[in-house]
């Protein structure tokens, strides 16, 4: 028989065991370690441990829920509309569907007692207030594709697929930005500004990259020093170790949407170049799949798709 409950002190060892025993996937980032979970999740200040379910079966965990209010820095007097469920772990037993079925409806029910009107499955659109860095490579939104077992839950479930985002990688090795007549005119007339661990934009953005080391990158007019766009780039520490290479990502690719595809692609560039030279190997990053002028930027500079993101919302 599954049981579901809540979080207790005693198990961050047996969860980052559950974790540690999950399939090999680029949505995880293993070997996973108690500091680093607890630094990532228990330990942020909006953590409730009522939200964080787990399943046992006989008195062992089979499996894990955290349930996450949209906007979760807001009092506890006020009330989400949506609600998220990032992420949804089942041990590798013949249970695993039934597992992730009963803390789903754990799940809805406590979504049912918010009074939200919706719930999501793996993510918003937005980097979420946890697992930055632990799950889904540069950015924790959504639920990726090569991620079997969250896709056959929202097909379980009845979820909606609406909207989605290419995950995109580029190793930086030997790369060089592209020369033509435009990248030349560009380079005459902008500058690339560097920052490295610049001040946090809100208290939110504060509480989800505090343990990422991030650098803000800023494409500003050589003539009157004004700013036409910013990168912020954040290394993925324990991707990384997982990978065994340097990486980074870049987590605001779509504020070059301000910016005209030569403007864009030779501030992609030269950022790229900057970070080939501190030692970055590898650079990641997301564009919503509608973006046709970002998703030829980063075509001409190399980059491959190697999975999607997908929002996956119900109502309720």
């Amino acid at each position: 028989m599954i049981v579901v409950r809540s979080f207790s002190n005693s198990d961050p060892p047996k969860l980052v065991e559950l974790w540690n025993h999950q399939p090999i996937s680029r949505g995880l980032a293993q070997p996973m370690a108690v500091t680093l979970l607890e630094a990532q999740v228990f330990a942020k200040p909006y953590f409730q441990p009522k939200n964080l379910l787990i399943a046992e079966i006989e008195g062992k965990i089979a499996g894990m829920a955290h349930l996450v209010p949209v906007g979760p820095l807001l009092p506890d007097e006020l009330r989400a509309e949506i609600a998220n469920v990032p992420i949804i772990l089942a041990a590798n037993i013949p249970e695993a569907a039934e597992v992730e079925d009963a803390l789903f409806h754990a799940a809805v029910e406590i979504v049912r007692e918010m009074s939200a009107s919706s719930i999501l499955l793996g993510g918003t659109t937005e980097p979420g207030p946890f697992y930055f860095g632990l799950a889904k490579g540069s950015c924790n939104r959504g639920a990726l594709v090569s991620d079997t077992r969250m896709i056959e839950l929202a097909e379980r479930h009845g979820f909606d697929h609406s909207e989605s985002w290419q995950v995109y990688s580029r190793a930086l090795r030997g790369f060089r930005p592209p020369v033509d007549r435009n990248q030349i005119a560009a380079r005459r007339s902008l500058n690339v500004m560097r920052e490295d661990d610049p001040p946090y934009s809100s208290y939110r953005d504060a509480c989800i990259y505090m343990h990422q080391h991030r650098t803000r990158y800023s494409l500003v007019q050589k003539q009157d020093s004004q700013e036409l766009a910013h990168l912020t780039v954040v290394q993925m520490e324990a991707f990384s170790h997982f990978r065994g290479v340097r990486m980074s990502g870049i987590v605001d690719l779509d504020t070059l949407n301000a910016c005209s595809q030569v403007q864009a692609q030779f501030f992609l560039a030269e950022t790229l170049r900057q970070m080939t030279e501190e030692g970055t190997a590898v650079v990641e990053t997301q564009i919503t799949s509608e973006n046709e002028m970002l998703t030829q930027v980063v075509d001409t500079l190399g980059f491959e798709t190697i999975d999607e993101l997908r929002l996956m919302t119900k109502p309720l």
